[in-house]
């Protein structure tokens, strides 16, 4: 009787965890991924389907400069990531010239 009882809940669990997955489309939209980025509106529900992000304009030299420079100031870089704007802040480049010298350097390789 117990191992009956055991093998019925087992059982029954397989099938509760199953039946989400089986019931998966892949022929879905969010499948696709050459799909371009859009809002599709159900009756209780939106899908939103995102392509990757187009990395020909990157300037990939420049990139790697900025990658060697984060590694050798990972507090600074760090920082930049949660608030960018701080680029723009002469305060905050006075307490990190390296990061000023930097931007300088960058800039003047642009000229």
């Amino acid at each position: 009787m117990r191992h009956s009882t055991i093998a019925m809940i087992s059982l029954i669990g397989t099938v509760a965890f199953a039946l989400p997955a089986m019931a998966q489309d892949d022929s879905s939209v969010a499948a696709r991924p050459d799909t371009q980025s859009r809002a599709v509106q159900g009756q209780s529900n939106t899908t939103i389907v995102f392509r990757p992000a187009d990395t020909s304009d990157l300037d990939a030299s420049r990139l790697q400069t900025w990658g060697e420079f984060a590694e050798m100031h990972p507090k600074v870089a760090k920082t930049l990531a949660y608030k960018p704007s701080l680029i723009n802040d002469d305060a905050y480049l006075l307490k990190n010239p390296e990061l000023d010298a930097f931007f300088g350097a960058v800039l003047n390789e642009r000229t």
